[in-house]
């Protein structure tokens, strides 16, 4: 099983990234036609017993679900898992619409 794992965040949806059991690696931001639409990050998985803890806003109404990580997909290494992120903003749209679509590595933290 592999030791990444990639999270999504978008307006109505979002992932907490503050977890003990995850190392952040990196982040990136997804736009389309220039406007942000979701970030993704990809995270070192330390813990293989944590909840990733995902809220969710539906219709006026806030969700809050707790999913074991085993449910998410994993992968071997960091360039695998830039891979599956490159598939994602292809698969954005059609073939007119993959140049509107790109990826922007956010600037690492300063801690």
């Amino acid at each position: 099983m592999g030791n990444y794992i990639v999270l999504t965040n978008k307006d109505t949806f979002q992932t907490i990234l503050e977890n003990e059991g995850l190392q952040v690696v990196e982040t990136y931001d997804f736009y389309f036609f220039d406007k942000l639409k979701a970030k993704y990050t990809i995270a070192k998985v330390i813990d293989e017993n944590i909840k990733i803890q995902l809220f969710e806003e539906f219709e006026g109404k806030e969700y809050v679900n707790h999913i074991a990580v085993k449910f998410f997909e994993r992968f071997e290494t960091i360039e695998d898992a830039r891979e599956e992120l490159n598939e994602i903003v292809k698969a954005s749209g059609n073939s007119e619409d993959s140049i509107h679509s790109k990826l922007v590595k956010t600037p690492e933290a300063v801690l």
